[in-house]
């Protein structure tokens, strides 16, 4: 029996060497995504930008909330990019993923989209921006890892 156990050992490693293949395609394919989607919306911003100044400066409120939600949609993308590329490379992701939180509530708060319950909707953004600051907060003082590379 004790024969057994160095092929087992083996075999058992090819296993884990082939899923640590698959999980780092899955990461690259998450990211090559993440990058599309990009181009896909820096796209429709630039869309979005040539009608602006097709159709003269002033904005009605609407396409103005349009715009700017999609220039911060661009950035909670590229957020989602530095996360995907932090966890590749086995960083710490939490300072991203604080800033990729801040980003889409703030996102949520610029472009305020009405709400059949305007107080329970904005009581919900304010306990969001509230969680993250209080996790931002407390990763700075615990010194647990650099929150401004």
């Amino acid at each position: 029996m004790s024969a057994d156990r160095p092929s087992e050992e083996i075999e058992l490693k090819r296993l884990l060497e082939i899923l640590d293949h698959g999980v780092v395609a899955i990461e690259v394919l998450v990211a090559v995504g993440l990058v599309i989607m990009a181009l896909g919306a820096a796209y429709e911003l630039a869309i979005q930008l040539f009608h602006m100044v097709a159709g003269g400066v002033a904005l009605p409120p609407a396409m103005f909330n349009r715009l700017i939600g999609s220039v911060l949609e661009v950035f909670i993308i590229v957020e989602l990019f530095r996360i995907a590329v932090a966890y590749t490379k086995h960083q710490n992701v939490i300072p991203t993923v604080l800033e990729a939180a801040l980003v889409a509530v703030a996102r949520k708060f610029v472009v305020f989209e009405g709400a059949p319950n305007y107080l329970q909707y904005t009581l919900g953004l304010a306990a969001l921006l509230l969680a993250v600051a209080v996790a931002w907060y407390l990763l700075e003082r615990s010194n647990a890892c650099e929150l401004h590379e």
